[in-house]
């Protein structure tokens, strides 16, 4: 394989966390308020919305991933499916903000259709363009790298969606009240699918043109062989091979638990500065405060990761995930909202920092798969990964609208009760602690230290050698 340029590294993980994240947060972050608040969506509704499109979804990873691996055309192997998903991955984000006016179950009908297409899209470029990562380089030290930009431009798209995604609906809205402030409306609903939809696409065209040197038909005709072409039998040999994994199946039940806190409470976020700090519009200082921490935290990330290895940095970030929630938790004060947005910002950016190891200990999965296979399995052990993510954040969001309507959120009421108030608090600050703890718990299941990563390494190139040699013979 070539050797990465500055400028492939940085088009292929910008363009490709940018254009990930933007589709994940905006729905995340949005879609709840949007369903529940626009259109008069019961969150439960919403929450079976969610559920349904993401375990659909989270089930087509695998199958996705192993797609991948066995793909062999004149675009390269993950790249290919990177170009052509991506115009359909931006059209389906505008479709999810884009609810005609019609009868209540037609609207209920028209977002299940719509959510359920953007997920299935959204699998047909995320997955490969993940896998990319472990197929472009073999050295540790750049993935590393590559993962470091992906996740920290993941940071930026947060950001973007939080603070840029506000400003659009409120810029956008075309209703005001009485004091001539923007109340939202779906036209600035309409404006954020259609904006964000644009640079998902963009975002994705921009990660492939960085694989172009990498992901080549060329370097497919150097790898041929039987066993790695695609048929309906190879993709299921690639899915049985990940269920094997005891190293994926920790990282899986690690990542599941991780990401339906997060689910929980980044879906509350716009409710949370609204009902309880009184104060939508600090939701954009929030995503300041968090892309600031989390540019120190990923500092922290790389240092740890470098000393200690991916297993026991994934550990250290979710102790101090933990400290500061807990503080917190002791010290509420709604009346210190400075003091409550940077210690969330302290729980926000260390959560991320143990998701950013999470993608540097896949590429660890891929290498132990091929070692004990012999086969590429980039795109399998990635989708196990996002498989996992989706199974967390459907059961995440599922959970989040019963939560909702358990606690008596009215949505879009300017005042809620103090038992909502209450529940929204815990769900904000607590709930991420209990995911951290299930990671914790998963770790002590997970066999890939940093010794043991680096013995598979170095018998994988031994193989590697020795094949080398007998080919030349």
């Amino acid at each position: 394989m070539n050797k990465l340029t500055t400028t492939d590294r940085l088009s292929y993980a910008v363009g490709g966390g940018l254009a990930s994240n933007l589709g994940f947060y905006v729905t995340l972050i949005f879609f709840i308020t949007y369903a529940t608040d626009i259109h008069g969506v019961d969150p439960m509704t919403v929450g079976f919305i969610t559920l349904v499109s993401r375990l659909l979804d989270a089930f087509i990873d695998p199958i996705m991933g192993a797609i991948g691996d066995k793909t062999r055309t004149r675009f390269g192997k993950y790249r290919f499916w990177v170009i052509f998903s991506a115009p359909f991955a931006g059209l389906t984000t505008w479709a999810v903000f884009a609810c005609p006016d019609i009868s209540a179950v037609a609207k209920v009908v028209y977002m299940y259709a719509a959510y359920i297409i953007y997920s299935l899209v959204s699998t047909a470029a995320n997955i490969p363009y993940h896998s990319l990562t472990a197929y472009l380089t073999d050295d540790v030290k750049e993935r590393s790298n590559i993962v470091l930009i992906k996740q920290f431009t993941g940071l930026i798209a947060q950001f973007i969606v939080s603070a840029g995604g506000v400003w659009i609906l409120q810029t956008c809205s075309e209703r005001y009240d009485a004091n001539g402030r923007a109340i939202i409306d779906s036209a600035g609903y309409h404006t954020l699918g259609v904006t964000f939809g644009l640079l998902i696409m963009f975002g994705f065209w921009l990660c492939a043109w960085g694989a172009r040197n990498n992901d080549t038909a060329e370097r497919l005709l150097l790898e041929n062989s039987e066993e790695d072409k695609l048929s309906v039998i190879a993709v299921f040999r690639q899915v049985v091979n990940a269920f094997q994994s005891r190293s994926l199946l920790s990282l899986a039940i690690m990542s599941a638990a991780s990401t339906l806190v997060l689910a929980m409470s980044s879906g509350i976020t716009v409710q949370f500065f609204t009902a309880v700090l009184n104060d939508p519009a600090m939701v954009k200082t929030a995503a300041l405060i968090n892309v600031v921490f989390g540019a120190v935290v990923y500092v922290i990330v790389k240092l740890c990761v470098t000393r200690y290895g991916n297993k026991h940095s994934f550990v250290i970030m979710c102790y101090l995930t933990i400290i500061p929630a807990v503080i917190l938790w002791f010290t509420f004060n709604k009346e210190a909202v400075w003091y409550v947005m940077i210690m969330l910002g302290l729980v926000m950016c260390f959560t991320q920092g143990a998701t950013l190891v999470t993608w540097m200990m896949v590429t660890d999965c891929a290498d132990e798969l091929y070692w004990r296979t012999n086969q590429n399995s980039a795109g399998i052990a990635s989708s196990t990964l996002t498989f996992s993510n989706k199974f967390g954040s459907a059961i995440g969001a599922f959970v989040l609208g019963y939560s909702l309507n358990l606690i008596h959120y009215v949505p879009g009421a300017s005042v809620q009760s103090a038992e909502t108030i209450s529940g929204l608090i815990f769900l904000m600050i607590i709930v991420p602690v209990t995911g951290k703890v299930i990671g914790l718990l998963s770790m002590l299941f997970y066999p890939l230290s940093k010794s043991r990563h680096q013995q598979i390494l170095n018998e994988i190139h031994t193989r590697r050698f020795n094949e080398s040699r007998h080919s030349d013979v």
